[in-house]
């Protein structure tokens, strides 16, 4: 059964001059992918999620009585570079980093930075008459036999967002959304205001392709102002501060990707 856990309060945010209803999709990326694993277990993931900043560590075992070395992936998804409706960073093609870092995506292994390779396959969007690029940070691993080792990466998420309630999805339950918040969205759109929302989206699905469940999965949401409104679909998640909330699952294997939305402070165009 979903449950639904509520961040509390509204958002004290900064606005800049935006028209109503404009919105930006999120951006979703997750977590490391490669070929499905018989033999490598991730004993745990420690995913740390803000508006600025995803970081996630892993602690990957190798059960099998050989090394095992293997291509581990960061794929992004398609997205057309120049249109208005993308959540990167407004690159075109001819400011396009040569890197094709655009997440600003850096990994260690064992506490030591690991070189990537980048791969970037353009294609051609007759309906826009732009390119779309799929670009994915790739490197070769090796998983030596009976042995942990940590993979941390970090990256800037492509946060989505919209000033008008109801664009993004909130009403088909991908957020978890309370009665309660439900209700104090309806007074606000009946009094004529408009509600910014930010959004992320983390795919946390591909962590089923590991051996096993993953052992031990910590969930840590960060708000950027104590009075922000958090939602999305969790249990069992504990409030450690204003800004800062947990949720500790083992033995998880997860089914569902993750969708967050922040509300932020209600206001009327004409103010």
């Amino acid at each position: 059964m979903r449950t639904s856990y509520l961040a509390s309060l509204l958002a004290i945010t900064s606005l800049s001059t935006v028209q109503a209803n404009d919105s930006i999709a999120a951006f979703g990326v997750g977590g490391l992918v490669f070929t499905k694993s018989d033999h490598i277990v991730m004993q745990e993931e420690d995913l740390w999620i803000s508006k600025d900043k995803i970081r996630v560590a892993y602690k990957f075992y190798n059960t099998s009585d050989t090394p095992i070395t293997t291509r581990v992936a960061f794929p992004l998804p398609e997205a057309i570079l120049e249109a208005d409706g993308s959540s990167l960073p407004y690159y075109t093609e001819d400011t396009l980093p040569k890197d094709k870092n655009i997440l600003k995506f850096s990994v260690t292994v064992d506490g030591k930075k690991q070189a990537f390779e980048s791969e970037d396959k353009k294609r051609f969007d007759k309906d826009v008459q732009a390119y779309a690029h799929k670009i994915t940070h790739h490197w070769l691993q090796t998983f030596p036999s009976k042995k942990a080792i940590s993979v941390i990466h970090e990256y800037t998420p492509g946060v989505g967002g919209a000033v008008g309630y109801g664009m993004q999805g909130e009403e088909t339950g991908m957020y978890c959304i309370d009665k309660s918040t439900q209700d104090w969205i309806n007074k606000q759109l009946k009094a004529k205001y408009d509600i910014p929302t930010s959004t992320i989206e983390y795919i946390l699905t591909t962590g089923a392709n590991w051996k096993g469940p993953i052992g031990k999965f910590t969930l840590t949401l960060k708000k950027s102002d104590p009075n922000e409104t958090l939602s999305f679909c969790g249990t069992g998640v504990k409030k450690i501060d204003a800004t800062t909330f947990v949720m500790e699952k083992t033995n998880f294997t997860p089914t569902k990707d993750l969708n967050i939305i922040y509300f932020g402070k209600p206001y009327k165009l004409n103010e």
